[in-house]
């Protein structure tokens, strides 16, 4: 195949620029069609099928047929006669064909592609190539052409309207220049554009970038009320003049109504929404360990960010509002009180008809299984006897007096390992079951011990004074539950026993001996004991005399057999002495390195099974020796011995200043403790014993919050109230807003632990808060317990707890009941809340308005609960704001038609017989039943002439509200009472048209006179927005009184009186129908049509 038979046409960047055909038309050749970014651009080149030359635009042209089959965006950018090959350096040369070549497409083209190939196959066929010296001047003509078609396009802006044949590349290149924005620069301000893209890119900045995204901040034009302007010019045609006028007015209210939208939304934005960057950046660093914990977040939350103030996590867009946290006596406790909530999550939970609440939190697995009907009925019974001790509670707090909870809950609680958990709770507090009567020891007093265990320095004074309150707290619990065993084995084995005697501890321990020896689970078979008098087993009498914690006994037992002792053991003696006067339980030094000395050579020098078990655990209990092995071989021990045995060799010690070999205490047990729970009691294994016996565990080691956490999924009941104990002696870490949204158990950053204790009670309420909201209130009330940690801690549970009662107050609807309720004379009833105002961080009765009733009042009336907000805003002396709810609630009456049933609004539940069954305070008997009628209310007009009356008959209270909204309720009554004359059967229209004449908003004794008709649709403009509202039914209103009216008048007897009175009414008709069309535009829809049809049946035209 010969190399020219068949030229393909060029694969260029460009494309072909020009095309020919060859002189000889009798042999045509094909040519391939192509498809490039720019259409046939390209020179002319004869070309192999496949293959293709990327510098085909520099190239010479070659004699080819070309008939392109392909469309391009710029594929028509040659034109229909030869032209000259383009090179990429701007050089010309004379194409080399004398055929013309057919354009492709183009986008700029305004024929069609199919018809200009057809004249260029036309124009190939009919003229005959002219000769090759005409070429170069025939060239020359057309770039004259083109330069002057450059000329002229400059001056001239109608570039876009020249047919695509004749764009060229300097003509794109200028196109794309303008469509670029860079075409009508100056050289001098393109260079300044340079130097300014160099600077902003070597700043870091992308100037493309950043225009695209400037460009992409198009902000739409809102309407706004200077381009709402009336026709310039009269239009002669009536209807369209109108037309006009009413189109201007409507996008007038409409764009007031836009700008009253973004003005009340800003409104409440500002009032609402109270964002501190800069408090949450110092509270983020604290988090982080960036920032000291604790510093001024406080200040710097309570006061205005300054301009400058902007953290790495934003600034504060909020406009012209400071935060108010400079005045202490108006936001108290934070933001979600004077503020809508700023908690993702409810506090108290939904109501819940069952038992469980341990799936709202995220950490905890229901372990408790399905619950039976009569397990319902012991858990139910169970929360009242706990509800009736928290009651008593919150009562002894009021009084500043002390209470022993940890006895109560014991006497409640069932299970007998949760009542030792109980018990060694006791033993650590040292909580006296009769505290009045408590002589010998102090009682312990609320929040106590928060100080000690909520320091989070390890080796600090408190933290070990609280850990050795822990270890001998324990330690006690566990003897003093060993004493019993001691006593209960004794009692039900007498003969064994055989206690006879004075029954003294040390008689006890004899006669638990002989029942153990009896038997034979005393000691192995292998082994024998030293005795007294071949029938007494000294070691193992002083052995068991210190497990009960009888440790002065002990020693007057070695003291009184000191010679048989000595005999045996020259040095114990003094042991025994030295440990049982020291107040720690330590021997002096010299004593500690002699008695260590005697067990190691002991251990490992005496013959096998011929040392008395009982011996070397005296030793090991009371010289504290080979800490590494913390355990007695050859004797019978539960899991309470061993746990005896940890806490009785544990000692808190300075550990820089002691041998490491004596180094352990409380650390090493709990560390002993979470180790069992991890091999044992993992979720899902209850382990040996149940979970009840880790739970104890947990405990005696002081592993309050883990003990909670894992307590709450088996019983939930029992973790709550244990909780509450704790928190009442400030033995529990709480944590606080943002940590405690959706885990029972968190970490600060010191990782320690901590629980949701707000949360907790919160949840807990679910099961009885419906049924007992009394019982509910209590619980909650508890929250503030932590209104005494340092810093924004406190505050933040203060929220917590306000949080907590303002749900519960909107869930349960009882505000009579809760918050209080107004007698026949006005006066306030103290509620269920307000006597407890004490315990929830409130010292006075403004406070608690501000902080609960108002923000109740507020969300009430944002939920359309009428009655519920007038009733809030009542109690928290807003009189304005009650008559402005009132006429709101009643114009929303007056605006439905007069065939529908008037609204009714949802009545307030009324006040319970007995707010309490042992009130807080005393009130008069007669104030529980003596309540104002609003609970039975649901129309809107009855109540606002109830509370109208009511403040009219009180000046005080009439002198706080706004002379406006008096008038305005005035009106609406009015108003009220035409539509009631109206809608009574028969209707009794001359009342309605005498009351409407009353309130002088209708021209109904205009008498015809036309400036009498403009005032008062002039006057329309004054008017109240509650009763413009109700301007269009009014009209109607008057209408259909004036025909009925007439209509009454017309069925009579015959009398000129009568016909005079028709007549004039005829002419109230009319002045209606005229102001009605002075203010048609000002009606509602629907209501000018009505008005016309009514018009017409009463004589208005």
């Amino acid at each position: 195949m010969s190399l020219f038979s068949k030229p393909a046409a060029t694969n260029s960047i460009f494309g072909n620029q020009s095309s020919g055909a060859s002189s000889s038309q009798s042999q045509p050749s094909q040519t391939s069609s192509t498809s490039n970014i720019f259409g046939n651009l390209g020179s002319q080149q004869p070309s192999q099928p496949a293959q293709s030359n990327p510098f085909s635009i520099l190239g010479s042209s070659q004699p080819q047929q070309a008939k392109p089959a392909h469309s391009a965006p710029f594929s028509n950018l040659a034109t229909s006669q030869p032209q000259q090959t383009s090179s990429l350096f701007g050089a010309a040369k004379p194409a080399t064909s004398a055929t013309t070549a057919a354009p492709a497409p183009s986008i700029f083209s305004s024929q069609a592609p199919q018809q200009q190939q057809d004249q260029a196959g036309q124009n190939a066929q009919q003229q005959p190539p002219p000769p090759r010296l005409s070429q170069p001047a025939y060239f020359e003509s057309l770039l004259e052409k083109g330069r002057k078609r450059t000329r002229d396009a400059d001056g001239a802006p109608n570039l876009g309207e020249l047919p695509g044949l004749q764009l060229g590349l300097s003509d794109i290149a200028r196109r794309v220049r303008e469509i670029g924005g860079v075409g009508a620069q100056s050289p001098a301000d393109r260079a300044a554009d340079s130097k300014a893209y160099y600077l902003l890119a070597a700043s870091g900045v992308n100037p493309g970038n950043t225009r695209r995204d400037l460009d992409a901040f198009k902000v739409q034009p809102g309407v706004s009320t200077s381009d709402l302007q009336l026709p310039l010019e009269w239009d002669p045609d009536t209807d369209r003049y109108m037309d006009q006028m009413q189109q201007q007015s409507t996008l007038k209210m409409i764009a007031e109504g836009i700008d009253r939208a973004h003005q009340n939304f800003d409104a409440y934005l500002d009032e609402n929404i109270d964002i501190n960057w800069e408090a949450q950046r110092k509270k983020i660093y604290e988090h982080f360990g960036l920032a000291a914990r604790g510093g001024n977040r406080s200040q710097a939350a309570s006061q205005p960010l300054s301009p400058r103030a902007e953290g790495s996590f934003g600034r504060s867009t909020r406009r012209g509002r400071t935060l108010k946290g400079d005045q202490p006596t108006q936001v108290p406790f934070g933001r979600s009180i004077f503020g809508q909530s700023s908690l993702q999550k409810s506090v108290i939970g939904t109501p819940n008809a069952g038992h469980k609440s341990a799936s709202l939190f995220t950490d905890v697995e229901d372990q408790s299984g399905q619950s039976t009907v009569s397990e319902n009925r012991f858990s139910r019974e169970k929360q009242s006897k706990f509800a009736q001790k928290i009651q008593a509670l919150n009562r002894a707090r009021l009084q500043e007096k002390p209470y022993p909870i940890f006895h109560e809950l014991r006497n409640v609680q069932a299970p007998f390992q949760l009542g030792d958990a109980y018990q060694a709770v006791v033993e650590i507090v040292q909580e006296q079951p009769q505290p009045d009567n408590a002589v010998q020891a102090p009682v312990p007093k609320q929040r106590q011990f928060l100080n000690d265990y909520l320091d989070e320095t390890p080796n600090s004074a408190k933290q070990v004074e609280i850990r050795k309150r822990i270890l001998n707290g324990s330690r006690r619990s566990l003897e003093k539950q060993f004493f019993e065993t001691v006593e209960s084995l004794v009692s039900r084995n007498a003969r064994e026993a055989n206690l006879g005697g004075v029954p003294t501890p040390l008689n006890k321990i004899r006669a638990y001996i002989r029942v153990r020896d009896a038997r034979r689970d005393l000691k192995p078979e292998e082994l024998e004991l030293q005795k007294i008098d071949e029938s007494e087993p000294m070691w193992a009498v002083v052995y068991f005399l210190l497990r009960c914690g009888l440790v002065k006994d002990a020693a007057d037992y070695v003291k009184n057999n000191g010679q048989i002792f000595r005999a045996v053991e020259r040095n114990f003696t003094a042991y025994m002495s030295s440990y049982a006067n020291d107040k720690e339980r330590r021997l002096p030094r010299n004593l500690q390195d002699r008695i260590n000395s005697e067990y190691q050579q002991k251990s490992r020098m005496a013959p096998e099974n011929s040392l008395d078990p009982y011996k070397m655990a005296c030793y090991k209990i009371i010289g504290r020796c080979e800490l590494t092995k913390r355990t007695i071989e050859h004797i019978n021990q539960s899991s309470n011995d061993w746990l005896w045995l940890q806490f009785c060799l544990a000692r808190e010690v300075n550990r820089v200043e002691e041998v490491a070999g004596d180094v352990f205490g409380l650390e090493e047990i709990r560390e002993a403790v979470s180790e069992i729970g991890q091999r044992h009691y993992q979720k899902g294994q209850e382990g040996l014993g149940g979970y009840a016996t880790y739970f104890h565990l947990l405990v005696l080691a002081g592993m309050f919050e883990q003990a909670i956490s894992f307590l709450y999924p088996y019983s939930y009941i029992a973790a709550v109230h244990f909780a509450i104990g704790l928190c009442y002696y400030g033995l529990l870490r709480v944590s606080g807003l943002v940590d405690a949204e959706s885990d029972l158990m968190t970490h600060n950053t010191k990782e320690l632990p901590q629980i949701s204790f707000g949360r907790m009670l919160g949840y807990y309420t679910r099961d009885f808060r419906t049924s007992n909201l009394n019982a509910a209130v209590d619980y909650l009330v508890l929250i503030c317990l932590n209104i005494d940690l340092p810093g924004a801690a406190g505050k933040a549970q203060a929220s917590l707890c306000h949080e907590a009662l303002r749900e519960l107050i909107l869930e349960s609807r009882e505000f009579a009941q809760l918050l209080g309720d107004i007698r026949n004379d006005g006066t306030r009833l103290k509620g269920t809340i307000e006597q407890r105002l004490n315990l929830i961080g409130l010292s006075d009765q403004e406070m608690f308005l501000k902080t609960v009733t108002v923000q109740a009042a507020s969300v009430a009336d944002d939920n359309g609960r009428t009655t519920d907000a007038v009733l809030l805003y009542h109690l928290a002396e807003d009189y304005d704001n009650v008559i402005a709810i009132v006429n709101r609630a009643l114009s929303d009456s007056l605006a439905t038609d007069l065939s529908e049933p008037e609204q009714k609004l949802t009545p307030l539940k009324p006040r319970s017989t007995a707010t309490d069954a042992q009130p807080m305070q005393q009130e008069h008997p007669s104030d529980q039943n003596s309540s104002f009628s609003l609970t039975t209310v649901s129309d809107p007009s009855t109540l606002a002439r109830n509370m109208i009356s009511l403040y009219e008959s009180r000046p005080l209270y009439l002198q706080r509200i706004r002379p406006l909204n008096r008038s305005t309720c005035g009106l609406l009554l009015t108003l009220h009472t035409i539509r009631t004359h109206l809608t009574s059967s028969p209707p009794n229209y001359s009342a309605a048209l005498s009351a409407i004449a009353n309130t002088s908003l209708l021209p109904l004794s205009a008498r015809g006179s036309i400036p009498e008709i403009r005032a008062a649709a002039n006057a329309v403009n004054a008017l109240p927005q509650l009763v413009a509202r109700n301007l269009g039914n009014l009209v109607m209103w008057a209408i259909m009184s004036v025909g009925g009216e007439r209509r009454r008048l017309k069925g009579g007897f015959v009398d000129q009186g009568r016909e005079e009175v028709r007549e004039e009414l005829r002419g109230v008709g009319k002045d209606l129908m005229t102001f009605a069309g002075l203010v048609r535009y000002r009606l509602e829809r629907g209501v000018w049509e009505a008005v016309v049809r009514a018009g017409g049946d009463v004589g208005g035209y």
